[in-house]
């Protein structure tokens, strides 16, 4: 007969669990390029917000000899441009017996709704962040080599591969997405839905997809697609649901808010920017420092002659922000680390910041996780601003929590009506096609 004493298998029922405070986060919550860009005071409500752009000053000046014909009073170059605002909504829905049971720490590790409340409100934020790297069409990442294929009976995960730079740095797991084959998109894996992200491998399993969120597609059309066995090819482009129409072109509407790669482009991103053709208006448009698509080393010269031109476009006044990623980080400290030049400072609200000698002291970098890899964005202070028509809050019109009809479930949406935009496009200047050091390597 075995020896009965008290071990822990023994006395299990007599043992308490003991459980932590609240749910730990396991990923990346950093908003920092959103929140620093100044509000506007200037809202976009009507149609938008027109303002007027002065291209060159009048030109009736010249010299002339005694009694000659004094110069044609020539007026200058103007043009007029707009900033109207992006609709960004997050929709929250709750259940009446999950609101009961998850009241109160003594029932739950959080308390149901506050902890979905605020849930959402940090996920937004962190998507208007991932917005402010963008160009307003939602583009997150692109595949290297073609996916698995897909199977219609929507029972079975499959694979996508983005061995490149960008990497799956603004995949989430969660994340509904659409496939574009170049221009168009790709009919059979519309509203795929990311099961999970491995962001050292560069990879993004997907779920099975059986046509379950094609049916609250915003794009109309998009829901009668018929999700077939294919692959996703080789170089598609992976997108946020509902940034792109079916056939996109660099003209069309953009449904996201603005952002940097938006902004500082030359016509390639955007043929139309703020309602301004770039063809047509060569000023209005970012000063572009690339290398063919063929990726250098960063250099400070390269750094120096950035300045430069933005200065030069601009002017001697106020100061200048170099903004960047990881990667440029490393390979700036790189440059600097052998003479120990650099020295870090803190920005309000905590964000680090490191200067840059650029001559006068009046340059500082900012450092985003969500910043594009292979480029660094330089700009005047108070060059892009947020020209915000309704600040982020809950639409509560007529009331904050709506009962869905015929169901004990209760829906809430946080919304914004805002923008990032720039009056001094010029001003811009990046430096593009940059060596990016690997994370993982």
């Amino acid at each position: 007969m075995a020896i009965d004493y008290h071990d822990l298998t023994a006395i299990a029922d007599a043992l308490k669990r003991v459980y932590g405070e609240g749910i730990t986060p396991q990923f990346n919550d950093e908003a920092t390029t959103y929140n620093q860009f100044p509000k506007s005071e200037r809202k976009p409500r009507g149609l938008g917000y027109y303002g007027s752009v002065r291209y060159a000053r009048a030109q009736g000046t010249g010299a002339r000899g005694e009694s000659q014909k004094l110069p044609d009073p020539l007026v200058g170059k103007f043009d007029q441009f707009t900033i109207s605002p992006k609709y960004i909504y997050g929709s929250l829905r709750l259940t009446g017996p999950m609101i009961e049971a998850a009241k109160g720490d003594m029932a739950a590790f959080v308390e149901g709704q506050a902890d979905a409340m605020d849930d959402i409100y940090q996920s937004i934020i962190v998507d208007l962040n991932r917005m402010s790297h963008s160009d307003g069409f939602g583009h997150l990442a692109t595949l290297s080599e073609a996916s698995d294929a897909l199977t219609n009976s929507g029972t079975t995960t499959w694979t996508i591969t983005c061995d490149n730079d960008t990497g799956v740095m603004y995949l989430k797991e969660g994340m509904l997405v659409d496939f574009y084959d170049g221009a168009s998109v790709d009919e059979s894996s519309v509203a795929s839905r990311i099961s999970s992200v491995d962001a050292q491998n560069k990879t993004a399993e997907m779920e099975p997809n059986d046509g379950t969120y094609k049916a609250n597609h915003p794009i109309s059309g998009f829901s009668s697609y018929t999700i077939a066995t294919d692959a996703v090819p080789d170089g598609a482009y992976v997108v946020k649901m509902g940034t792109r129409d079916a056939s996109h072109a660099t003209t069309d509407t953009y449904y996201e808010m603005m952002g940097l790669n938006g902004i500082f482009d030359d016509g390639t991103l955007l043929a139309t920017f703020e309602g301004i053709t770039v063809a047509s208006y060569p000023k209005w448009k970012a000063n572009i420092l690339g290398n063919s698509s063929v990726n250098r080393e960063l250099s400070l010269d390269l750094m120096l002659q950035s300045l430069d031109v933005s200065r030069t476009m601009f002017g001697p006044s106020g100061m200048l922000t170099m903004r960047m990623g990881l990667g440029q980080r490393r390979k700036y400290a790189n440059l600097l680390l052998p003479d120990v030049r650099f020295q870090a400072g803190e920005l309000k609200g905590g964000y680090e910041t490191l200067t840059f000698a650029g001559g006068d002291g009046r340059t500082k970098i900012v450092v985003d996780p969500d910043s594009r890899p292979n480029k660094i964005f330089i700009h005047p202070e108070g060059a892009i601003e947020k020209y915000e028509m309704m600040p982020l809050g809950w639409l509560d019109r007529d009331q904050k929590i709506h009962m869905r009809s015929g169901y004990d479930e209760w829906d809430m949406v946080l919304g914004l009506y805002t923008n990032l935009g720039t009056e001094r496009r010029n001003a811009c200047t990046l430096i593009k096609d940059l060596v990016e050091p690997g994370l993982w390597d």
